[in-house]
């Protein structure tokens, strides 16, 4: 991406307030290919910051990547943690999820843009490393 976090601000807002049911955007570290040989299986992917938002039926629900302290897969300083909960990212709830999230009506778009930019500038994430990827969910699967 370019520019500046205001800039992602802005186009994050945007996007987000045009998905559509069950549309994921994905904001996250520039992920490398993974190289294998013929006969080898892919290595395991590297951990990476990511944020993303979903568009549920009256809700937007948006996710950061999970510390390690909870089962996460990103190590997270503990005043980096202590910055997401005051941000209002909350732990998950159960152990079967791994992520920071929170949930803010379908109205409140800038507000998970903001929120989205903030804990990956949190997270120490650099602009020029981000890419957006938008995919769509099966909620029937």
């Amino acid at each position: 991406m370019r520019g500046t976090w205001d800039d992602v601000n802005r186009r994050l807002a945007g996007a987000i307030l045009a998905l559509d049911l069950d549309d994921v955007l994905v904001v996250g570290e520039r992920v490398e290919p993974v190289k294998r040989g013929l006969f080898r299986k892919a290595p395991a992917a590297a951990p990476r910051r990511w944020a993303s938002v979903t568009a549920a039926q009256s809700a937007l629900l948006a996710e950061v990547v999970g510390s390690t302290s909870f089962g996460g897969e990103w190590e997270t300083a503990p005043e980096v943690e202590a910055q997401l909960r005051g941000q209002g990212w909350q732990e998950p709830w159960s152990p079967d999820f791994r992520t920071w999230n929170r949930e803010a009506p379908l109205v409140k778009a800038p507000v998970i843009a903001l929120a989205i930019v903030r804990a990956l500038e949190a997270l120490g994430c650099e602009v020029a490393d981000l890419e957006v990827t938008l995919r769509r969910e099966d909620p029937q699967a």
